[in-house]
């Protein structure tokens, strides 16, 4: 009796071990659940596609600098996000100079830039380009060069991993990764994303 008594013990105790470390590791380690969001359409040169990490799905903005549903918004390869000149949200984002997703593995404490007014291309044609001065984040829209010297034009992508806050404030580990669709068409935006809900800096 006396070794059932323990051993149903030590089985208790086992489980309640497990799950906690469980639920730490969930929430100090991995974070939110990381998500691969492919060839979203930012081909327009007038329209701005704008994007909620939360519900992960493009959505409809008609007033975005007082629109709290969105949290980035791509334009070709410019982006922006919902703070500073862009929207009333929390928006901002760092460039953490790495580009080994799994190197990143906390939120900096510092060094995140809001959103600036600056030039963005609204119109290409085949005597040269338009533009308008337009808020968004030149931190962001670091991710890509298009070298459009000499057609065709000719993509470096620098597969930067960025830390972002939300409009709401919550961290997301971000990597912008492809310009081209599955077709090889320029403008469709493909993305890696951790976004973590409860708040945690950790990923």
């Amino acid at each position: 009796m006396k070794k059932l008594t323990e051993l149903l013990s030590f089985t208790v105790c086992a489980a309640m071990l497990f799950a906690s470390c469980e639920k730490t590791g969930g929430e100090e380690v991995t974070g939110g659940n990381v998500k691969d969001y492919k060839f979203l359409d930012a081909t327009s040169y007038t329209d701005w596609v704008y994007f909620s990490f939360s519900e992960d799905k493009i959505v409809e903005v008609s007033d975005y600098q007082n629109d709290l549903s969105w949290d980035i918004a791509f334009h070709r390869g410019d982006l922006r996000l919902n703070g500073g000149a862009s929207g009333i949200g929390q928006g901002e984002a760092v460039n953490t100079q790495e580009t080994d997703w799994n190197a990143v593995t906390e939120a900096p404490a510092s060094g995140y830039v809001k959103d600036e007014i600056g030039t963005i291309t609204t119109n290409f044609t085949g005597t040269g380009i338009e533009t308008a001065e337009e808020p968004f984040s030149q931190t962001l829209s670091g991710w890509i060069t298009i070298d459009t010297s000499n057609p065709p034009p000719k993509y470096t992508y620098h597969n930067y991993v960025y830390v972002v806050k939300t409009a709401d404030g919550k961290y997301v580990k971000l990597q912008i990764y492809d310009y081209k669709s599955a077709k090889n068409e320029g403008a469709y935006i493909s993305f890696k994303y951790q976004y973590n809900a409860d708040g945690s800096t950790k990923f």
